[in-house]
């Protein structure tokens, strides 16, 4: 008898513990908690709160207005919901290993349409940050898909257009253009002379030709007449002709404003230098867009 009775304590101190084991709640996860939702969910995702501890629910998709329900709402000290996000503040009112249910409806059109969770209070520890996904619809991926092929047509549009201003800027031909380099540190020479001359059915009028120069650039700076009365003219494009089989294909190609019937400019035409010593002669055709105007340069020889 002395043998069962001291069995009886021990079974009681068994249960007990067992009791309060099953009346803690799980533990808490410390990092970003990642929650997928499904349209049917076996089990509600829980989460765990803490008085005075904020946990935030970051959605990928919006929420719809006033469309947060949560139980004992009241024994919060703050529920803020914007857009696709959700911070909640318990209160001291809360006691740990209290469950409250917690349900968020969602603007777009898709399965699920709400989302439900369940709180789960504990002392000292709360999720702090959980980031919710919700399965996209069809609809709503081809429409993703079909924004992202047009961005990706704007960036190779915008690749194969021509330089901007200000990289053309920072090139040794718009230094010289913008007066900023003159022909001190590299070798300028004044080529103007009779024998460049142009085609007598070009209604162009050469006044001066330059020929800058640095250790790996050449700048070709030409003072060029429009005479034509109609139509202004704008630089497009240019190329460098030199010995049999070399082609130089230029850098930039700039001009500072379109140039009107009767005015004076300025074109530069930079391209790479392909030796240390004197080289040329060259020949530099320019022409408009389109090729509508076109003239050229002869006996270019670069010092």
């Amino acid at each position: 008898m002395r043998l069962c009775s001291s069995a009886v304590p021990l079974a009681l101190l068994v249960l007990v513990t067992a009791a309060v084991a099953r009346a803690q709640p799980p533990p808490c996860q410390t990092l970003v908690r990642r929650i997928e939702l499904a349209a049917d969910p076996p089990v509600l995702p829980e989460l765990c709160i803490s008085a005075g501890l904020s946990t935030t629910l970051l959605f990928d998709q919006a929420l719809a207005l006033d469309a947060v329900e949560l139980e004992d709402r009241e024994r919060f000290e703050r529920v803020e919901s914007t857009h696709s996000l959700l911070v909640l503040i318990p209160s001291e009112k809360l006691v740990p290993g209290e469950r409250l249910r917690l349900t968020v409806r969602f603007t777009e059109a898709g399965t699920p349409a709400s989302a439900t969770f369940v709180l789960v209070v504990h002392r000292g520890q709360a999720e702090r940050q959980v980031e919710v996904f919700r399965p996209r619809s069809p609809g709503s991926c081809q429409a993703e898909l079909q924004l992202k092929a047009a961005e990706l047509q704007s960036c190779l549009e915008q690749r194969a257009l021509p330089p901007p201003r200000v990289e053309a800027q920072a090139s040794l031909a718009g230094l010289l253009m913008d007066g900023v380099l003159d022909g001190k540190g590299i070798t300028s020479v004044n080529v103007t002379s009779q024998s460049i001359a142009l085609p007598p059915a070009e209604s162009f009028e050469v006044q001066r030709v330059f020929l800058h120069r640095s250790r790996s650039r050449l700048v070709v700076e030409v003072q060029v007449k429009n005479g034509d009365s109609a139509s202004p003219w704008t630089a497009a494009g240019a190329v460098l002709l030199g010995p049999p089989g070399e082609r130089l294909e230029p850098f930039w190609v700039l001009q500072g404003t379109p140039l009107g019937p009767g005015e004076v400019g300025t074109v530069w035409v930079e391209a790479r230098a392909s030796s240390k010593g004197p080289i040329g002669p060259y020949t530099l055709e320019l022409w408009d867009e389109n090729k509508a105007h076109t003239f050229i340069l002869k006996g270019l020889k670069v010092p």
